[in-house]
């Protein structure tokens, strides 16, 4: 005599072969991947430098996710040079004097800065990865946060041209994952600027 099996195993059945073959009326319905929003096509590139970043490839180019990871690597480090590499000259004054009341120079504001990824005061940590969740560029109706860095920026440096030396910005939400001591921790949602000055890749945040 021939065994029945469940009614739940013959319902998982059903739905697993409609996953596989499509039924449902979803035949014909393939998107072209160039048409996913961003974040369909994530990899995470831990050849771009010291700190792994994870990006949508389609969006994000191998150059951007370079200079993010130099960037990181140089809050982790402590390293004033190399945060002086990755960031415009104009906005690291601006935010030595506006914010710091020239109390810092770049050694002080590099320590500053890589206290806000902290798990425990004063304790080294490692940038584990950081993930590029979404971004707006100069086009996006959404966002005038780059308009306004711009114009900041030209208002800075007194040069009446000074935008023309901007050719590419994105305004970035990230997570930031660090690992103090086997503690991880997770800076959801955080913000910075990534702009393309005078042919090289810089941050703002």
């Amino acid at each position: 005599m021939r065994k029945i099996k469940p009614w739940y195993l013959c319902i998982a059945a059903l739905m697993l072969v409609c996953g596989l073959t499509g039924c449902g009326g979803n035949e014909g319905e393939d998107v072209a991947e160039a048409d996913l929003p961003y974040g369909a096509t994530l990899i995470t590139d831990s050849q771009c430098g010291e700190v792994p970043v994870t990006y949508d490839r389609r969006f994000i180019s191998p150059e951007e996710a370079e200079a993010l990871s130099g960037y990181f690597y140089a809050l982790e480090t402590m390293d004033e040079e190399l945060l002086d590499k990755y960031t415009p000259d104009i906005y690291t004054d601006f935010v030595i004097e506006a914010l710091y009341q020239d109390l810092l120079g770049m050694d002080g504001l590099v320590v500053d800065m890589n206290s806000s990824f902290a798990a425990e005061e004063n304790v080294p940590y490692e940038i584990k990865e950081v993930e590029i969740k979404s971004f707006y560029t100069n086009d996006d109706e959404e966002s005038t946060d780059l308009a306004n860095l711009y114009n900041m920026l030209s208002e800075l440096s007194g040069e009446e041209n000074f935008a023309a030396r901007i050719t590419d910005g994105k305004f970035i939400t990230y997570d930031i994952r660090t690992d103090t001591n086997g503690t991880v921790k997770l800076f959801e949602d955080q913000t910075l600027f990534l702009i393309k000055l005078d042919g090289e890749y810089v941050v703002c945040s």
